[in-house]
């Protein structure tokens, strides 16, 4: 019988050996030109060089063809052993970048089946009857597999979009004839882009020569010249790559991923300090001589490590940084992180795994791995494999380990997944200078490693190879046995065992990481009369600098181009990491992505309230796939109502709800608060973990309230596998319940977040990520584009080929900052900026966005622009829209910005209404030959909303906050609604009473204007909304404090010429003001991105809601049945033949789960009707419930609109 094993790498971190090449080499790749992509060949039907014809092609739009999880595969016998390990390490690949999931066929009706044929290619999409996807000679590489596998997925070739040729260029004369076809581009309705601009970096780009005639001519070429080296990568999936297979198949979470943080939030990824060391670690930001490992210290005000000082203290003071709870599927994790100890040789860093102690607590200790201190002070890199099934915590120990020791003990970027560990780490440091310095006879050695059987092995690294192309120099790599302590027992030739090199892409987001791979398999290959894999000891070389023999190698000369290197994470620091992934096993039934929940909804509250209500619905639009529609008589919703204050059941109860908006609850963040509750969220400090992050003061608390603070098991509520976060708008305020209105009845374990807790802005980034998860959200509903400009494809932006001159990618500097990070970051910070500099008058240049698909007819462009120049150049903004052909072409002019000579970033917001599929563009044009300077552009939004009726830059206002003293305000100008009412608003910087100097208050009031003969007065009926925004550029992770009121028939909203005061700055009457003498904080000021440049941006609505008044619906007596809807997710089938949760022994809607092999029910939670007993067939109503209903009864007023939740849109 054949073995199957690998050669699996020990962990260490050693310095390289620059010798002569002491033994030959071979090469794994005769033709290191070969595409396996074109199969010229194939005596099978194929398009595109790899994509089978089948019966009726398969369209990437059609669902009929999208696979269900876990696809079943068989790896044919005629594959080579080395393909079939290949295919396993890019499966495993899909489980941690996707939600993606395979398992081996069972008899199932659909498959695929990878097969040795004529070329490496696969047919798009699942074709429902097995499909064949062939990996012939050359075809076993991992990034290969990937692309043939995406094809199988749904997907064609990035070149095959609608839109290519606003990117690149096809030479149809240079394609071999008869091959044009493979060029092919197709239509919208036929393929999607899932909403993601082009990508030259796709693992599905051809590269330059595809199907060339002329070697030297290609037959594709990139309309911006510095993508020409990109096109055609097989490293690894790209960024966007991800995006649309996450997109495709609704992932919001990857199967293998169970943790990753790189400390840059204070939150600090949910870590806990233990309360019985000596010390705790400190999250510490990036300084000279401390940089962090994630942004290496490039980033003023960013780069965090923890930090553990050593320079202080006893011997043997140590200090503990525990993870949050985790919870595994697999029986098999893999920790990797990095690290630094400038400290003494003495100091140590100890990982340990907590784990839970058989009770459900997670107690039980369990060491894994020791780290001591040497002559490094560097950042390194470390792998521990950790082994364990239940829940538990991973943690690091630091100890100072000599009483002399200085400095300190560091980690950073740390993942956590449920793969195999690699076993050999060779760090190459300073490669920069190698490369420099280097010639095409300079070979580096690694040290000896040794596998898990006992083979001794080394790497040998050819930092100039042999080989070169279009794009530059190659680094070639190469794996050779060395001798070692076990050679005697050993089996030889070492046979059938597959190596895997890896040089290693350091980005900090393990998801995004293009690492190079290459696999090969050893066998019987001979060198002369002598055998690669035999004995060292017989077939080698001595080699003094490890004190054994190297045989020959194998390898590839075309490993990793140095354009790669050079161009992504593989230098940082100008270290090269190099290690090996064993082949992994196969983890087909535990790993689950979760299924799609419904819920519905129904309004019936006063004005205000209902218009903060629909506000509320379009963040959620906006930031998730969750949707509203009216109620149309449906069985299950929820019914907005004035009830006895702000309140909601926790999911969808199946029958109608009500959503309580009492008094004082008809704002923004408490509405998205009780839709939380309602979509099935607890509180945050209702985790299991809570008591790691806060405590409790259970005697402060109002007698018969203590209920409020329960917490409930992992088995009632889950975190969804997020961190803590006290950030959470899901979270109690410190004075929650309290007796004593000056002592709080919760307060947190790291006391800078007492100030934080209990926030009322918008959802915080976790309330997102949870909400996504929960409801397998990948993309918003609301969101058309957005683009901050700091990746070099800008977002699939075009520069226009008739113009004068172009936009420029410019890189932030100290004359020019950009927006997204005010020229904050060395070698990040990047806008688009045109030239207007001694050009002539008319002088001009258009960028264009990438094609977009609208599903309302109303859009809001929100951008940063600046003008340096002189006053009169100009800033038209366009829509380019389809012309009833299909066409895109048909012009319409909307905004035209003229400099004013004030050379500072200012915010734009322009509406559009386009209801077909269009783009937007931005043209720059010179008004002056006299002009200097240039026009810039960032932080582009475009959102299908409407617009906010006022815009107030106020500009440094962090002096105003340094001056103004308390009470004193500044006021606006007059703005105007789209009725034709002037307003203001007036801000007081230090609080306008006396209780509020630590706020700014924010007041509106109604100023006399032109149109006020022909206005009704008193305004009633609208709603003022203001909002003091976040200028995160992702707008949905901006937590803006927004606040609304509506007017009635005050005398305060009569005509301002008879109740208001005159004002000679405006030349106007202001009317008496209203509003909030607390808006916003000054520390919550001073904590996001509100004050960005200094300058606050203010915006105002002041919209009618009197179509708002009458909105009462009857609810239905016989509701209506919901159709079934074949586009939707359908649940997916159990995993396993044997499943003891088949059929469902629990009764009452009870979820069965297995737990140690058996079936458990978990009885429904959130529902008036609680279950329990062993099979939840005991039921009770709880007494609170009960009371609340018969009084929302009682009191509810008769007016419902309902509204559908949750409707999943799949694209």
């Amino acid at each position: 019988m054949v073995l199957q094993k690998l050669l699996i790498f020990a962990v260490l971190t050693a310095s390289h050996h620059a010798i002569p090449i002491s033994s030959r080499i071979h090469e794994v790749e005769d033709d290191a030109d070969f595409n396996p992509f074109i199969n010229l060949g194939a005596k099978t039907r194929l398009i595109e060089g790899d994509i089978a014809i089948p019966l009726g092609r398969v369209g990437l739009i059609n669902t009929t063809y999208r696979w269900k999880f876990p696809i079943p595969y068989i790896l044919s016998d005629s594959l080579d052993l080395n393909a079939k390990g290949a295919v396993h390490q890019a499966l495993e690949m899909y489980r941690l970048k996707s939600c993606i999931d395979f398992k081996p066929y069972e008899g199932e009706k659909t498959y695929i089946k990878f097969e040795k044929r004529d070329g490496c290619w696969s047919s798009v999409g699942d074709q429902q009857n097995g499909q064949v996807l062939s990996l012939g000679p050359g075809c076993d590489h991992k990034a290969v597999i990937e692309h043939e596998l995406l094809h199988a997925l749904g997907f064609y070739h990035m070149q095959s979009r609608q839109d290519r040729d606003d990117y690149v260029k096809i030479w149809l004369d240079q394609v071999t004839d008869g091959l044009q076809h493979n060029f092919n581009k197709y239509d919208d309705s036929f393929v999607t882009d899932l909403n993601t601009p082009y990508d030259y970096e796709s693992v599905m780009h051809y590269r330059p020569f595809a199907f060339n005639k002329d070697p030297n001519i290609p037959t594709i070429t990139t309309n911006i010249p510095e993508f020409f080296n990109i096109i055609g990568q097989y490293l690894d999936f790209s960024e966007m790559d991800v995006v649309r297979l996450n997109r495709m198949y609704n992932c919001s979470s990857s199967l293998t991923l169970l943790d990753q943080c790189a400390f840059e939030k204070i939150n600090i990824c949910g870590m806990v300090q233990s309360l019985t060391d000596d010390a705790d670690w400190v999250h510490l930001q990036s300084s000279a001589g401390s940089e962090d490992h994630t942004l290496s210290g490039q980033c003023r005000g960013l780069g965090y490590t923890m930090h553990f000082d050593t320079s202080t203290g006893n011997v043997e003071q140590s200090a503990l940084l525990e993870s949050r709870i985790l919870y595994p599927k697999r029986k098999l994790q893999c920790l990797q992180f990095f690290y630094k100890m400038t400290g003494n040789t003495k100091d140590r860093l100890v990982v340990w795994a907590k784990m839970d102690d058989g009770t459900g607590t997670v107690r039980k200790l369990k060491k894994l791995h020791t780290i001591w201190g040497d002559e490094d002070k560097t950042w390194k890199i470390a792998h521990v494999p950790m082994q364990v099934a239940e829940k538990f915590r991973y943690a690091f120990q630091a100890v100072k380990g000599d009483p002399t020791s200085g400095g300190g003990i560091f980690i950073d970027d740390i993942s956590l997944t449920e793969t195999l560990c690699p076993a050999a780490v060779w760090r190459i440091q300073n490669f920069s200078r190698i490369l420099e310095n280097a010639d095409y006879e300079t070979v580096l050695n690694s040290p000896r490693f040794y596998s898990p059987e006992g083979y001794g092995y080394g790497i040998q690294v050819r930092p100039v190879s042999s080989y070169s192309d279009y794009t530059g120099n190659y680094t070639g790599l190469y794996f050779h046995l060395a001798s070692g302590e076990n050679d005697v027992v050993m089996q030889w030739p070492a046979v059938n065992r597959q190596a895997t090199v890896v040089v290693m892409d350091q980005d900090p987001d393990i998801r995004l990481r293009m690492s190079s791979a290459r696999s090969l398999t050893t066998d019987l290959t001979a060198s002369g009369d002598k055998l690669i894999w035999d004995n060292p000891r017989k077939v080698g070389t001595f080699d003094s600098s490890c004190d054994c023999y190297r045989g020959e190698s194998m390898g590839w000369r075309n490993f990793i181009k140095h354009y790669d290197l050079r161009r992504r994470n593989y230098l940082k620091n100008d270290d090269l990491i190099i290690f090996g992934f064993a082949l992994p096993r196969l983890y087909g039934e535990e790993a689950d992505a979760g299924e799609l929940q419904e819920d519905i909804l129904d309004i019936n509250l006063d004005l205000n309230a209902k218009g903060v209500i629909l506000q509320a619905l379009e963040v959620y639009r906006l930031k998730s796939c969750v949707d509203f529609k009216p109620y149309e008589g449906e069985s299950t919703y929820i019914s907005f109502t004035k009830l006895d204050g702000c309140w909601s059941f926790v999911g969808d109860l199946k029958t109608g709800q009500n959503v309580s908006i009492g008094e004082r609850c008809d704002t923004k963040a408490i509405v998205e608060h009780e839709l939380l509750h309602a979509l099935g969220f607890y509180h945050e400090q209702s985790r299991s973990d809570r008591d790691d992050y806060v405590k409790i003061w259970w005697d402060e608390i109002i007698e018969g309230k203590e209920h409020n603070f329960n917490k409930y098991e992992d088995d009632f509520i889950t975190d969804l596998n997020t961190p803590y976060d006290y950030e959470s708008i899901m979270h109690y305020r410190p004075l929650s319940f309290n007796k004593n209105p000056d002592v709080p009845t919760i307060t947190t374990s790291i006391p800078a977040f007492n100030s934080i807790i209990g926030q009322r802005l918008d959802f915080s980034a976790l309330d997102l990520e949870r909400l996504n998860r929960m409801y397998e959200c990948t993309a918003t509903h609301t969101l058309l584009d957005q683009c901050a400009f700091e990746q070099i494809n800008i977002c699939g932006m075009i520069q226009f080929d008739e113009d004068d001159a172009d936009w420029v990618h410019t890189l932030s500097s100290v004359d020019q900052t950009d927006h997204t990070l005010g020229g904050q970051c060395n070698g990040a910070g990047f806008f688009m900026r045109f030239d207007s500099a001694n050009k002539p008058d008319g002088y001009s240049a258009l960028l264009e966005s990438r094609l977009l698909y609208p599903k309302r007819t109303q859009q809001c462009l929100e951008f940063f622009y600046r003008m340096s120049g002189n006053p009169g150049d100009k800033l038209v903004i366009w829509v380019r829209m389809d012309d009833g052909t299909g066409t895109v072409r048909k012009v319409r002019k909307i905004h035209t910005i003229t400099g004013d000579g004030e050379d500072s970033w200012k915010i734009a917001h322009v509406s559009l209404n386009v209801a077909q599929k269009f783009r937007y563009f931005f043209q720059g044009i010179v008004g002056s030959n006299k002009t200097s300077g240039g026009i810039m552009i960032d932080d582009i939004t475009l959102t299908e909303t409407p617009c906010p009726n006022a815009v107030w830059t106020i500009q440094n206002f962090t002096n105003l906050l340094n001056t103004v003293p308390h009470g004193e305000k500044i006021q606006s100008g007059p703005f105007y609604n789209s009725e034709g009412y002037a307003y203001g608003i007036s801000i007081y910087p230090n609080g306008k009473i006396s209780s509020s100097e630590d706020f700014v208050g924010i007041t509106f009031h109604l100023i006399s204007g032109e149109n006020d003969a022909v206005l009704e007065w008193p305004a009633e009926n609208r709603q003022v909304t203001i909002t003091a925004m976040d200028r995160n550029p992702d707008a949905t992770l901006q937590m803006s404090n927004s606040r609304s009121f509506t007017t009635d028939a005050d005398g305060r909203w009569s005509k301002p010429s008879t109740v208001g005061e005159w004002d000679a700055s405006c030349w106007c009457y202001r009317g008496p003001e209203f509003g909030w003498g607390t808006f916003i904080s000054h520390d919550q000021l001073q904590r996001r991105d509100f004050l960005k440049n200094s300058d606050l941006i203010v915006t105002v609505n002041f919209d009618d809601l009197a179509h708002l008044i009458k909105s009462e619906v009857p609810v239905s007596n016989n509701p209506q049945q919901v159709e079934e809807r074949f586009d939707m997710p359908k649940i997916r089938e159990p995993r396993a033949l044997s499943d003891p949760c088949q059929p469902n022994p629990c009764q009452n809607g009870g979820a069965c789960v297995i737990q140690k092999g058996k079936a458990t029910c978990k009885c429904v939670p959130g529902q008036a009707i609680m279950y329990s007993g062993e099979k939840c067939e005991n039921q009770r109503i709880d007494g609170g419930i009960l009371g609340v209903l018969i009084g929302g009864l009682a009191g509810t007023v008769a007016l419902t609109v309902a509204i559908f939740a949750a409707i999943y849109r799949q694209k």
